[in-house]
């Protein structure tokens, strides 16, 4: 029995290969941003692929870095990848600033297609030694420019600030200071500089690819001492303690030390003590303790400070109050017309001086009104006395609660002046008497 074979596939009909059918990009490749040090990916889209190869090639040189899913190239950064059906995307990771430029998708077809996908490589903020102002040291009333220079895609934007949160201080075109949270600009210029723009100043570099950058630059202004005292005089009562303040502004900061009338230098130890404390930069305050303070500490005290542009001085003048035991005794006397009560001439304390009060009867009030008194008169006199006496200041007049020490004269003369106008008064009332029983 005979059997017939039909012929294979192959040789049945006409031979179509998988070649006659080219294939073709599905759509172009996405252009891609992608910061620095992070992974950039290219995708390749490509229809009825077949037999054919897909390549990547960098487009600036010609070097192909891969070829279908073979890596070509020796950098370890590039790969490729054919998770799905017609797609091959282009992997470099981590990606650096050569890397951006374009990349094409090449099919090996007769007659080449391809198509060209680029990567932009964004790139954080970093500023620039030359070009960017080091630390300043300029004289006090000169002008000054503090530069900062950074690079990076997009190019940065240079913001300044004071280091301690402070203003600002610039100047207007009147020459005015006036004070901004923050300024804008590849260059801070300060004009007229002063004491008070002294301090760290920060540049701070960014463009929105993080992180931003900063650079601290220090401005140091140059100034001779000056010195603030207040109070200039100051009276301390004896066997107490005190402290004299002085204020020094120097840049640099200043050797500061005290003097006793003009001459002898004053350590610290035995009834002294020197201190200082740090305010700021150029703020000093330096601060003399005298303890037990007697006779002998009265003087002049003279504050100086130096330093490499100058010297200066500060004056204060201590002298001793001294502080007496006040006692008080009250005699009281009494006649039939008049009640008087006087101080005795022994006090150190001056009261207020009495009044003088006259029983009248009630038909003798019509004609009599009780306003006068001895205080008005007695007030002048001894204040007229004080001024004659060339009365000096006491406890009480220095702003001490201790009582004044009467001048001696004064004290003398008041029992004398209470008679007189006692006498005077009781004269004034016998008069007043025989006119009312004249009139009845």
């Amino acid at each position: 029995m005979r059997y017939q074979t039909t012929p294979p596939l192959s040789r049945v009909g006409p031979t179509v290969s998988l070649r006659d059918i080219e294939p073709n990009f599905v759509g172009p490749i996405e252009n891609v941003t992608v910061a620095l040090g992070r992974e950039a990916v290219l995708t390749c889209s490509v229809s009825d692929i077949g037999d054919y190869k897909v390549a990547w090639i960098r487009a600036d040189d010609q070097t192909i870095l891969t070829l279908h899913t073979r890596l070509v190239t020796h950098s370890s950064r590039y790969a490729v990848t054919n998770d799905s059906p017609g797609s091959w995307q282009l992997h470099i990771r981590p990606l650096k600033v050569e890397d951006r430029g374009c990349y094409m998708c090449q099919i090996n077809t007769s007659t080449m297609k391809k198509q060209i996908g680029c990567v932009d490589v964004l790139v954080p903020p970093n500023i620039i030694d030359e070009g960017t102002s080091g630390d300043i040291v300029s004289r006090e009333g000169t002008d000054v420019s503090i530069s900062c220079k950074a690079n990076g895609r997009p190019l940065p934007r240079i913001l300044w600030r004071r280091e301690d949160g402070t203003n600002i201080q610039l100047r207007n075109e009147d020459g005015e200071l006036y004070k901004v949270d923050m300024f804008t600009g590849p260059s801070l210029n300060l004009t007229k500089v002063e004491r008070r723009q002294m301090g760290a100043y920060l540049c701070i570099a960014s463009n929105d690819v993080p992180p931003s950058v900063s650079k601290r630059i220090m401005l140091s202004v140059n100034f001779g001492p000056s010195i603030t005292i207040s109070p200039k005089v100051i009276g301390v009562p004896t066997g107490s303690q005190t402290d004299l303040e002085c204020l020094v502004e120097a840049y640099p900061p200043a050797i500061n030390y005290w003097l006793k009338s003009g001459e002898e230098m004053i350590l610290s130890g035995g009834k002294h003590e020197i201190s200082e404390v740090r305010i700021s930069s150029y703020q000093t305050r330096t601060i003399l303790t005298i303890t037990e303070f007697d006779n002998h500490d009265a003087g002049t005290y003279t504050c100086v400070a130096t330093n490499t542009i100058g010297k200066a001085e500060g004056i204060v003048r201590l002298y001793e109050i001294e502080i007496t035991t006040t006692t008080t005794t009250t005699t009281t006397t009494t006649t039939t017309t008049t009640t008087t009560t006087t101080p005795a001439p022994t006090t150190t304390e001056f009261t207020t001086p009495p009044h003088y009060v006259v029983a009248l009867q009630p038909a003798e009030q019509k004609f009599f009104t009780p306003d006068v008194t001895t205080y008005d008169t007695m007030q002048n006199v001894i204040e007229q006395s004080v001024l004659d006496n060339n009365w000096q200041p006491t406890a009480e007049s220095a702003g001490y609660t201790r009582h004044a020490s009467i001048p001696l004269t004064i004290i003398t003369i008041l029992p004398t002046l209470v008679r007189y106008f006692s006498n005077v008064l009781n004269l004034f009332v016998i008069s007043h008497k025989q006119i009312i029983r004249a009139a009845r």
